[in-house]
């Protein structure tokens, strides 16, 4: 349980920390190329793995849900002073699947990066030191472009307001959801263990992201 819980305060840690780098080092590529157009393409080749998953995430749960995708984007764009990394057009559709659909990349990216740390600790992959740079290439990636925007979460709090009503009225109606141990899921050996390791390869992008902030951010006039 405390591997599981570091490992998802890290997550919020890396969300709050992902926000900023693509600002810093979209300010940081433009005053050094003095070009929109280079720092887009530099943007664009730094995160664009990340940025496929992303999207990709999203058009995979729309598809699986029956809402209409339309046109992709993987190109960078700035606006105003924040970086678009890319985008999908999807239909209007109930607030249950846009939630879904919003939250897609980050439940996609959490189930991915488990998945593979869980293969890299069963072909005990730790202790080749190649792998270990691939695999912490994919976390730092992964973890930089699976937080979904604003936009993309416009359906939850109607979604959060539909389940606060029934959560209520479940309850003034006597009915209980049968209680649930999730440490007998987590206590499970196996599953620490990739949640150890995901808690410090998360490090990896966090400990990254901040030297990032810290070097490149714009120094204040004063």
């Amino acid at each position: 349980m405390l591997y599981f819980s570091l490992f998802f305060i890290e997550l919020l840690a890396l969300f709050l920390l992902s926000r900023n780098l693509t600002q810093v080092l979209s300010l940081f590529f433009y005053h050094l190329t003095k070009s929109k157009r280079a720092t887009i393409t530099c943007i664009a080749f730094l995160f664009f793995p990340g940025t496929l998953l992303h999207e990709l995430s999203h058009a995979l749960a729309a598809r699986l849900l029956g809402v209409h995708v339309g046109t992709m984007e993987f190109v960078p764009k700035i606006d105003g002073e924040s970086v678009k990394l890319g985008s999908v057009q999807v239909a209007q559709s109930d607030p249950v699947r846009r939630f879904l659909i919003g939250a897609a990349p980050f439940l996609f990216g959490t189930i991915l990066l488990l998945a593979i740390l869980f293969f890299a600790e069963q072909h005990h992959f730790f202790n080749n030191y190649v792998v270990m740079i691939i695999v912490g290439y994919l976390v730092f990636e992964i973890g930089n472009t699976m937080f979904s925007s604003k936009k993309d979460m416009e359906g939850a709090l109607e979604l959060f307001g539909v389940i606060i009503f029934f959560v209520i009225l479940f309850y003034l109606l006597g009915i209980r959801v049968p209680s649930f141990n999730p440490n007998i899921i987590l206590a499970q050996p196996l599953i620490e263990s990739v949640f150890k390791q995901g808690s410090l390869f998360i490090i990896i992008p966090l400990a990254i992201d901040a030297i990032i902030i810290l070097l490149f951010r714009p120094k204040r006039q004063s």
